[in-house]
């Protein structure tokens, strides 16, 4: 028909009305708040494989994304050391915690874990006895085997293996630092320095961002955290010497050694030596004990007069006693001299 306009294509209605948009229900720059308090700290070599490195473990509120770590060595020129994303678990001991030897079987860690809202897992008896489940606790390192939630964010922990990594076993007090970390954890920040810088102070600021990357802190308005290098982190190397002239005799110890300091031994005390002046008539076999009780043998077959090592990884702090002694007599095992490598 003449005048007709013919319409290109088909069009229906729309089936569903068109959705609303969340608009400034969503504030992008929200503040972020404050970190909280960090967690500064130099782990042992047994953890850093021998690097000298600051550790930090930082949280902070419900908008906190994480934060810029800016380091100084003069409070007043301060440069980009790297960045933390959401935060570690992090928060404070809600009771008091005794020294105990380890494992730890008798006592009990109350954890408060609000103040970043974080959350932990029970492991087996295996993760702690291979400190998986490795946690910080006021200077100790600790691993522990079950988590009973308490209530929100509150955990009772079970199960400790104390003093981890050769740190000290000390009682601590309710309120005292705790997280939840690892070597490889994305939320802990690893800060290396040279040898040279042992000794001198260093200050840190934490510039926080929200949960969109937005709203970051201004420098000048934030109070610096103040932590002095101890190198810490380096590893020393201890040979222990296995000396002894004559037979030994059964349950007498051929060696008896208190650290003044804390040392660590690898499993089957790798790299160390120990050998006979006369050969052993039938196999022999000592046992190695720290604070009494047996971890690791030293044994010489029978007309062997070289000792082989076995038993499982062990550290000690001071005040520990470590002893050799022998399961029986022998009738020509004689002159024993050697030692035992590990590190402090």
């Amino acid at each position: 028909m003449p005048g007709t306009i013919t319409p290109i294509g088909v069009g229906t209605a729309s089936l569903y009305p068109r959705l609303t948009t969340a608009g400034n229900a969503v504030d992008t720059l929200a503040d972020p708040g404050d970190s909280n308090p960090p967690i500064i700290f130099e782990p042992t070599a047994g953890l850093s494989g021998g690097a000298l490195e600051v550790w930090v473990i930082a949280s902070g509120g419900a908008d906190w994304g994480g934060c810029q770590v800016w380091i100084s060595s003069d409070n007043a020129t301060y440069a980009l050391a790297g960045t933390i994303y959401r935060g570690g678990r992090q928060g404070v001991l809600a009771a008091s915690l005794p020294s105990h030897a380890d494992p730890d079987t008798t006592n009990t860690l109350a954890v408060d874990l609000t103040q970043s809202q974080g959350q932990l897992l029970s492991g087996t008896l295996a993760d702690a006895d291979n400190l998986v489940t490795l946690c910080y606790c006021d200077g100790e390192l600790i691993s522990y085997q079950t988590a009973t939630l308490t209530a929100a964010y509150e955990y009772d922990l079970t199960y400790l293996r104390r003093g981890i990594y050769g740190t000290p076993v000390n009682a601590h007090s309710s309120g005292s630092n705790f997280a939840r970390f690892g070597p490889n954890d994305p939320s802990l920040f690893r800060y290396r320095y040279p040898n040279n810088f042992i000794g001198q102070s260093i200050y840190m600021k934490l510039a926080s961002f929200n949960t969109f990357g937005q709203s970051l802190q201004d420098l000048a308005g934030l109070t610096a955290d103040t932590y002095t290098l101890t190198g810490a982190g380096a590893v020393a190397v201890v040979n222990l010497p296995v000396q002894y002239l004559g037979i030994p005799q059964a349950t007498q110890p051929i060696t008896r050694y208190t650290f003044g300091d804390p040392g660590s031994f690898a499993a089957n005390f790798t790299g160390s030596g120990c050998s006979a002046g006369t050969a052993a008539t039938a196999a022999q076999t000592f046992d190695i004990a720290k604070n009494g009780t047996n971890f690791a043998t030293m044994s010489f077959a029978a007309s062997a007069t070289v000792a082989t090592f076995a038993g499982t990884a062990q550290s000690f702090i001071a005040g520990d006693v470590l002893t050799i002694t022998p399961q029986a007599t022998d009738a020509t095992l004689a002159n024993i001299s050697g030692y035992l490598a590990g590190t402090s």
